[in-house]
């Protein structure tokens, strides 16, 4: 008698265990509440993943024949110096149409994925000038609220997209993502200074361009950024970080891709906005990046300006530029991309932070080591222009001589809108 007993006691408990483990979706599955309603399960631990940054096998970069002499031998010997005290993880050089020179660290391949998260601000600002021509932005003075209604009635609706371009939004980077949800993370955001009266440019505002970009176009980040800017670039697949269960992604950090192809962009500033002989981004639009703006002279959007050389409070060069029209990319995670039209050429240097970093020290050194001559002034019909040395027909940017002044600044405190509530607290 009493191991039936026992036996129905084993299945009486077996069948509340079942439902138990039914009701709470067992093996992380899908579960019903007890009137019948499906109730999606939902991710255990961290909803953070990596999410490729998609393209198709990739453009080939034409890499040089060394044996041409185009960096000199001393010139080679300088540079891989350098390279090495720098603790760099890649150096490129790409020069008159071709790879010059590529240099990677012991511990680092052709093919890795490095994290250039500091080159993405200026990135997106490339995806913004397609957005403005393609009619999915309406204008830049538009205040942010228009796709983030989550900050409609605060005073952070009146960031514009052009505050957030030249680095004057005001908003102040949240704390750690809060349980790996990306748009949670950024609608987190307090505003540190009134909107448009601070410079103080960092990678967080393009954390906030891209939900504002995601949603004017109706997709992710990840996607838009990929079918309109890295696949036409002709970019291997990278990779990114997303957080949430729409994959929002982290654009603040983690994008990575392979050196040569963090080379694409600095190639795209080079021509004008051109890839293979499309328009990509409008040409005023590269045109208007590196204008400065009216709170630096060595600053436009997300790209800074080689000139005019400024010993103190300049741009971090410690001498005068040896190609006069440089401009550069200075990610503050160790990243830069140094780009000259006069001189045809593109340094991609990725690797940690070095203290006292010299912004002209690795440019010049790449162009005096350069053989071939700098493009050269020639007359037709009676106008003084400059013809690159590849005959395609670019001129070479003059350099700025007589600067404008630079204009005092006054930070504004915060004026909030009537019956505005404040913004919610960083997590």
């Amino acid at each position: 008698m009493r191991r039936p007993l026992l036996i129905t006691a084993a299945l009486l408990l077996g069948t509340a265990l079942g439902a138990a483990w039914w009701l709470g979706g067992g093996q992380g599955g899908d579960r019903r509440d007890p009137a019948g309603i499906l109730i999606p399960a939902k991710p255990a631990g961290s909803v953070v993943m990596e999410k490729p940054l998609a393209s198709g096998p990739g453009t080939v970069l034409t890499v040089a024949d060394p044996d041409q002499g185009v960096l000199s031998e001393q010139g080679l010997k300088d540079i891989k110096a350098f390279f090495a005290s720098s603790g760099s993880k890649a150096l490129l050089v790409w020069h008159a149409g071709a790879l010059q020179l590529e240099l990677y660290a012991p511990d680092t391949q052709a093919g890795d994925l490095l994290d250039a998260t500091g080159l993405m601000p200026a990135v997106m600002v490339l995806l913004t000038g397609q957005a403005l021509r393609d009619g999915i932005l309406p204008g830049l003075d538009t205040g942010i609220a228009t796709w983030i209604p989550e900050w409609a009635g605060d005073d952070r609706g009146r960031v514009t997209v052009r505050h957030l371009l030249e680095g004057t939004s005001g908003l102040a980077r949240p704390a750690a993502p809060p349980a790996g949800e990306a748009i949670s993370w950024t609608l987190s955001a307090t505003l540190a200074a009134e909107p448009g009266s601070r410079f103080a440019p960092h990678r967080f505002e393009a954390q906030v361009l891209g939900l504002v970009l995601s949603r004017a176009a109706g997709m992710p980040a990840a996607d838009l950024l990929s079918d309109r800017l890295w696949r036409p670039l002709g970019a291997r697949p990278g990779q990114l970080t997303a957080g949430g269960t729409d994959g929002a992604a982290y654009l603040d950090c983690c994008v990575k891709a392979t050196a040569r192809d963090w080379l694409r962009p600095g190639m795209l500033l080079l021509d004008g906005g051109v890839v293979g002989g499309a328009q990509l981004v409008p040409t005023p639009w590269i045109d208007e990046m590196q204008r400065p703006t009216v709170f630096t002279r060595h600053d436009g959007w997300r790209v800074r300006l080689g000139w005019p050389f400024e010993a103190r409070n300049g741009n971090g060069a410690r001498k005068p530029f040896v190609d006069g029209d440089t401009i550069f990319v200075s990610g503050d995670e160790g990243s830069r991309l140094y780009v000259s039209k006069g001189r045809d050429l593109v340094v991609l240097r990725l690797g940690s932070v070095v203290p006292d970093w010299d912004e002209s020290a690795l440019p010049n050194l790449v162009s005096r080591a350069i053989t071939t001559p700098p493009a050269e002034f020639r007359s037709q019909n009676g106008m003084k222009v400059g013809k690159a040395r590849d005959l395609n027909g670019q001129i070479e940017m003059p350099p700025i001589t007589k600067p404008p002044p630079v204009p005092k600044v006054t930070v504004e405190p915060l004026a909030p809108l009537p019956g505005a509530g404040n913004p919610p607290q960083s997590q």
